[in-house]
């Protein structure tokens, strides 16, 4: 007895050991969303007695009568109480529901609070087992897709179908009643798209990652699962594993418009700019200070018209010709050359006046009495 023991928990040790690592899901929002963190019974929101649903996620299912819309159970199977991880896409457990001998349209779902407005993607993992007939490949159980090749032959799929969604305004249905008409579905799988053949030729049941993207309208989503066969067949099951829901994208709300005033604020400050615009201005209105400094070199020129009266006085024109060139020069050089010519202007016309003099008493003494 001892010996079964060990051997018992050896196998246990080895097959967890050997169960594959949960998938990777930075920023998940959900709790418990690879299935591992305990369970509780849900006969407390309305399920059967024998169902078994994951912490963190509510139940929910279209109540019909015991062949359409039949109740769905929830279980979580064990790899390690099965011997084999076949049904578990990761970890320990997954989340099954199933009917037997009916349809169901049912799921689970969670409510999640996540920034309003925000782009938020749902995913999971998702097996389906469907069929009348029992068929075993590789050790482990496999849809039976084959339709009845004759009138009474039991065989034939449930034509599964599966869905992952969001409600993106948090709506959370009581169970018995349907999920609420905002949800954004992703595309259906059908069991039939989930067959593959394995390594070693066997028939297998693949698992299949279902995403759907929307836009939170408030500050809540709910995370949706659906399975829905169309025939009441002997077998309609779906495991489900690795939920993950993540933020894509930061919200868009729109008091942000709001905000830009405060960038509309710095453009107010451009006024500054423009004092910097009338200060380049100001040079323009210096410009006309070296102007006026051409206006002093006309002072010369105002000294010499004084003597223009005198006709002999001509000359002194071309002294103040000479003036804008000797603007570099000092303005006594100009005054000084002025009354020297002045000076000589007098001598002259003063000879000039006492030649005529002589002349006159000359032409009397000379001019005969009468």
């Amino acid at each position: 007895m001892r010996r079964s023991l060990t051997a018992t928990l050896v196998l246990t040790w080895l097959l967890t050991l050997a169960l594959p690592a949960r998938a990777d899901c930075p920023g998940n929002r959900l709790a418990n969303p690879g299935f591992e963190e305990g369970a509780y019974k849900t006969e407390s929101v309305g399920t059967s007695l024998s169902s078994w649903l994951a912490n963190g996620w509510s139940p929910w299912s279209i109540l019909g009568d015991a062949t359409n819309n039949r109740e769905v159970e929830y279980k979580l199977p064990d790899a390690v109480a099965l011997g084999t991880s076949y049904n578990i896409h990761s970890g320990r457990y997954c989340q099954a529901f199933f009917t037997n001998y009916g349809t169901h349209t049912g799921g689970f779902y969670q409510r999640v609070q996540v920034p309003a407005g925000s782009r938020v993607t749902f995913s999971i993992w998702v097996q389906i087992y469907t069929g009348e007939r029992e068929l075993m490949s590789d050790g482990h159980p496999y849809s039976d897709l084959e339709w009845p090749q004759k009138e009474g032959d039991k065989r034939g799929p449930g034509n599964y179908r599966v869905w992952a969604g969001i409600d993106p305004y948090g709506g959370a249905p009581g169970f018995g009643a349907p999920p609420p008409d905002t949800i954004v579905w992703s595309e259906p799988v059908l069991d039939r798209e989930t067959r593959v053949i394995g390594d070693n030729g066997s028939q297998i049941d693949a698992w299949v990652q279902l995403t759907v993207s929307t836009v939170a309208q408030g500050e809540w989503v709910t995370v949706f699962t659906k399975g829905s066969p169309e025939f009441p067949v002997k077998h309609n099951n779906s495991f489900w594993d690795d939920a993950c829901l993540v933020v894509e994208s930061a919200p868009t709300v729109t008091p942000r418009p709001t905000d830009t005033p405060a960038p509309t604020a710095v453009p107010t400050d451009t006024p500054e700019p423009t004092a910097t615009e009338t200060s380049t201005v100001v040079p323009p209105t210096a410009t006309p200070e070296p102007t006026a400094t051409a206006t002093d070199t006309p002072t010369p020129t105002e000294m010499p018209p004084t003597e223009t009266p005198d006709p002999t006085a001509t000359p002194t024109s071309t002294a103040t010709v000479a003036a804008p060139t000797a603007a570099t020069q000092p303005t006594a050089a100009p005054t000084a050359s002025s009354a020297i010519s002045s000076e000589a202007g007098g001598l002259i016309a003063y000879g000039v006046a006492a030649v005529a003099a002589v002349g006159v008493l000359v032409w009397l003494r000379a001019r005969p009495r009468s």
